[in-house]
């Protein structure tokens, strides 16, 4: 995790600092700030590789509308040279929109829990190289978008690739946000409103830092209001999109 400074720096100091956490240990449980409402809670108008564990089935999965059309082996395929890889290191500081490793990919201390974070995805839970610790969490990362797709079927949501990366991305930097009861949610009402794709994943991952259950912001790592946590996601979305538009070129 490497957390953003406000002010004057370097490039090199927006490369390595303007990223935030990426894992659950890193979004505290304790619940703060005043209560939100969605009325409060509104922004302003705006080779192959497969981390898929053996499965034994009796009965036909139910696969979200997006498995139709784009397989999920496709976003990991290539370890940490995959389009996941690339987006999510991207958004973390880690990596560079063309796929590139910034000095943080190599290792850099958490500050919020002084812990040593290595290899694309800020992993903190052990590994031995940035490589290794690539390995554990795209395994991670894939359960996690697996589960993704299925809430997507549920909502009845046909995910475009954008919005895909950004739940996986949202996944590794807060699981809770991203799984229970969270960013497919909000994209859920986010469809039924006038927003174009960039606006609706934006206010969705925004969104999805609200505890389910008290109404309050959940974020005390990113500021627990509203317009910090809106600005950390902009800036996230951002860097997934630089990294699709890399890769379309």
């Amino acid at each position: 995790m490497i957390y953003r400074l406000i002010g004057p720096m370097s490039a090199v100091g927006l490369t390595l600092l303007w990223a935030t956490s990426t894992l659950a240990t890193n979004v505290a449980l304790t619940f703060g700030g005043r209560q939100v409402t969605e009325k409060h809670a509104m922004a302003p108008p705006p080779d192959r590789l497969s981390f898929a564990p053996p499965v034994r089935r009796t009965s036909r999965p139910v696969l979200a509308p997006s498995d139709l059309i784009r397989s999920l082996d496709s976003l990991f395929d290539g370890g940490s040279y995959s389009l996941v890889a690339r987006a999510v290191g991207n958004a973390e500081g880690t990596r560079t929109a063309d796929g590139g490793y910034t000095a943080a990919y190599y290792g850099h201390v958490d500050p919020g829990n002084q812990k040593w974070n290595l290899g694309s995805f800020s992993y903190q839970h052990g590994a031995s190289t940035p490589a290794a610790a690539d390995a554990k969490q795209l395994k991670r990362l894939y359960n996690q978008a697996l589960d993704l797709r299925q809430q997507a079927s549920q909502h009845q949501i046909m995910l475009s690739l954008s919005e895909e990366l950004n739940g996986i991305d949202l996944a590794n930097q807060a699981p809770l946000a991203a799984l229970d009861r969270g960013y497919l949610s909000w994209l859920a009402i986010a469809r039924q409103k006038p927003m174009d794709e960039t606006e609706r994943i934006i206010w969705a991952r925004t969104r999805a830092f609200i505890d389910p259950d008290s109404g309050r912001w959940n974020a005390p790592g990113l500021g627990n209001t509203l317009t910090s946590i809106r600005w950390d996601q902009t800036r996230r979305q951002q860097a997934v999109q630089q990294v699709l538009d890399q890769s379309s070129q």
